[in-house]
């Protein structure tokens, strides 16, 4: 492994004059900076960013631990963090974590030696421990997606709740009769099915709890039991888009007209929302400016700036369209 020292040898100067000409090129001379230059071409040389963080105690990686990478709304979210930190010196550094509080306090584990600069979770961290932990470090946390008034440190993301609100009250105008909901059963949805409840007026006459992949399969699984367990159901709100186009598929399959016999509805307005026939009547919240805001607020906070609010609440609102009549 090429050493700096190598470098110095080669370009004639001392090796913390290397150190410097990579770390702060703006306080070397420019005829020092080019010869430095020269030799890490020559001869290879990578600076090794985690062994500078260990010495220095300043790194510049921001860790950023994702639920599910193939999550299309978490994908927005990264690329709005990464835009609002192009051009400084921090970079993501991502660990997917399976919406598992037991992986994410393995992955924080694996991380914390390296001293990331910043984390960011794409939900709220549930653990009691880890909560704690995280406190008590002198790190910027930032929590993505959830809602909570009292976050460890930093939160953008949007209430869900308010978008179970919503679609509820759209589901009393257009007098739906015989409601079934569908989702997860994390957090997230369970703050969704209680804003739905409220602006329903009623619990729904069916509730089913999905597991396993958020996929267009589950959806169609999901609208057959929905009909097994009630033959009644005139309509259905999805914990997801990708639930709510599996579904549309199973009734087309079935010879059942989407919306003139069923409604249908989602969660998240999904590019492909809008394109799918019918076009699904779907709640919208932006991925990516969360992911922007975020990465603003926590680079202001890696900068010795004003931050603003410590809780960010993103607006939602609801997409009607054909899927609901």
């Amino acid at each position: 492994m090429v050493r700096v020292e190598d470098v110095a040898r080669e370009a004639g100067v001392s090796p913390i004059t290397v150190s410097r000409a990579l770390s702060n090129p703006e306080k070397v001379k420019e005829e020092t900076r080019k010869k430095v230059e020269a030799a890490v071409a020559k001869t290879g040389y990578v600076v090794n960013r985690f062994a500078s963080s260990l010495r220095s105690g300043h790194s510049t990686i921001i860790s950023m631990f994702v639920s599910n990478l193939a999550n299309p709304h978490y994908g927005r979210a990264i690329q709005g963090c990464a835009d609002a930190l192009e051009g400084s010196r921090y970079h993501l550094l991502m660990a997917q974590t399976g919406y598992s509080a037991k992986m994410q306090e393995s992955m924080l584990a694996e991380v914390m030696p390296f001293r990331p600069a910043a984390m960011i979770f794409t939900g709220r961290i549930n653990s009691p421990g880890m909560r704690d932990q995280l406190r008590s470090m002198d790190v910027p946390v930032m929590e993505m997606w959830d809602h909570t008034p009292d976050p460890v440190d930093m939160l953008v993301g949007f209430s869900a709740a308010e978008g179970g609100k919503l679609m509820g009250a759209h589901f009393v105008a257009r007098k739906f009769k015989s409601v079934a909901y569908a989702g997860w059963s994390d957090d997230d949805d369970g703050q969704r099915l209680a804003g739905f409840v409220e602006g329903l007026g009623r619990k729904p006459e069916l509730v089913l709890p999905i597991a396993g992949p958020r996929n267009f399969e589950a959806g169609m699984l999901a609208f057959t039991t929905i009909l097994k367990k009630l033959p009644t159901c005139d309509a259905i709100f999805f914990g997801g888009d990708d639930l709510a186009v599996g579904a549309m598929l199973q009734a087309r399959k079935m010879g059942i007209d989407v919306p003139g016999k069923m409604a249908i509805a989602g969660y998240g307005d999904l590019e492909f929302s809008q394109h799918v026939t019918p076009a699904i009547t779907t709640l919208h919240v932006s991925g990516y400016e969360m992911g922007r805001a975020a990465g603003e607020m926590l680079l202001k906070r890696l900068l010795k700036q004003d931050s603003g609010n410590r809780v960010v609440t993103s607006p939602i609102h609801l997409v009607v369209r054909e899927s609901t009549g």
